[in-house]
């Protein structure tokens, strides 16, 4: 029988893939490389080919980064037809996707749309928020704090995702900076608030100075970590 790994590969430094990606990724007769239509590479392949073999299949699966939930709909049903293609028997897959594939990624949606048996595993990978907290050395919660992750899109209420956790992770910011700037501007939140962009590349941006950002100065691969009992106690221990 077939298997398809989902394998999360975290969000920028090749070395933090774990040793049983890595081997996953040795066991595998096709990889198959997420990537942006307006690209000409997968960003998870930049980080993972390292660990690839010479001779193992390279297979590109597009998506688009538009804003439109029929468009990514018909995405999905595009990349998991190229994935129930590609499946032979006795051949191992691996889907690599940024951060971790249960986690917000296009993973899940290949899989849910299988359509034949196959053996499937799932080996984590280490997220946005855990990587940026490590990055900072700054803790994502403590003791009985709560804590909240939210991607934004068109309808988010951005001061009620606020009000409802002490500790809150904003993903796909992009869409909604200025909106997000000005809630925690209302809210005397913008000195408690660090903005990382393309965490752990080589182009990596850390701003404490939220209120000064710009959509221009971010990549797609952007997070916001806010905590509301204030982030100085941790910059010290910080390089930025």
């Amino acid at each position: 029988m077939a298997k398809l790994y989902g394998i999360g590969v975290g969000v920028g430094d090749p070395e933090m893939l774990t040793v049983k990606a890595v081997r996953a990724l040795q066991e595998s007769d096709i990889v198959l490389l997420p990537r942006a239509r307006t690209k000409t590479d997968s960003t998870a392949y930049e980080i993972a080919k390292s660990y690839l073999r010479d001779d193992i299949e390279k297979v590109y699966v597009d998506f688009t980064t538009v804003d439109n939930d029929q468009v990514r709909e018909e995405d999905r049903k595009v990349y998991s037809d190229v994935v129930n293609r590609v499946i032979e028997d006795d051949k191992t897959l691996s889907f690599i996707t940024i951060g971790d594939p249960m986690t917000l990624s296009t993973f899940v949606y290949v899989m849910e749309l299988l359509d034949r048996e196959i053996e499937v595993e799932s080996i984590p990978g280490i997220t946005s928020f855990a990587s940026v907290c490590s990055r900072l050395n700054t803790p994502l919660l403590m003791g009985d704090e709560r804590l909240k992750i939210v991607p934004l899109h068109k309808d988010s209420d951005i001061a009620e995702e606020i009000d409802s956790a002490d500790n809150i992770v904003f993903m796909k910011i992009s869409r909604k900076l200025e909106d997000l700037k000005k809630v925690l501007a209302e809210k005397n939140l913008l000195d408690r608030a660090v903005l990382i962009s393309n965490c752990g590349k080589a182009d990596e941006k850390v701003f404490y100075n939220m209120g000064e950002v710009t959509r221009e100065e971010i990549s797609y691969f952007s997070t916001v970590l806010v905590k509301k009992g204030g982030l100085e106690n941790w910059r010290r221990f910080n390089p930025f």
